[in-house]
């Protein structure tokens, strides 16, 4: 990553960035992993302890910050949060402790039985960034691969 910006705060800096590619200045490799590591910040993963019979119903560790309406990615499959639940395991009764320690998410598409993480969407924007640009510029860089 020599000559690689320190710092990408704004989407103007990801813009400079592709134009530094565009120039032959900057690998669009490493441009992309910064793409995409800014696009990871925008999810919250959560440790989904089972999923439900019918794949509608995930159980996960405590997730305080789950609400309904939420965006989701698990495997592949995106959707919304349409119900968040808080509760206290049945260890967790057993042992006494008086804290809920897990999350029951309702959601909108079903998720494979043996997901083992679900990403929640927690902000629409990262650096200043909406999906559709994080999403133009990947399209972009494709070119310089």
């Amino acid at each position: 990553m020599k000559g690689f910006p320190k710092t990408l705060k704004t989407k103007e800096d990801y813009y400079n960035c592709l134009a530094m590619v565009a120039a032959g200045e900057l690998q669009a490799a490493d441009l992309l992993a910064k793409i995409e590591s800014a696009e990871a910040q925008r999810y919250l993963r959560c440790a989904v302890v089972e999923v439900a019979e019918e794949k509608k119903t995930a159980t996960l560790i405590y997730c305080d910050e789950a609400t309904a309406g939420m965006k989701f990615v698990a495997d592949g499959v995106s959707g919304t949060v349409q119900a968040v639940e808080h509760m206290q395991s049945e260890e967790a009764q057993t042992a006494g402790e008086a804290v809920n320690d897990r999350t029951v998410l309702t959601l909108s598409k079903a998720v494979t039985a043996d997901c083992s993480t679900i990403a929640i969407e927690t902000a629409e924007t990262v650096t200043g960034m909406t999906k559709d640009d994080i999403t133009a510029l990947k399209g972009v860089l494709k070119q310089y691969e």
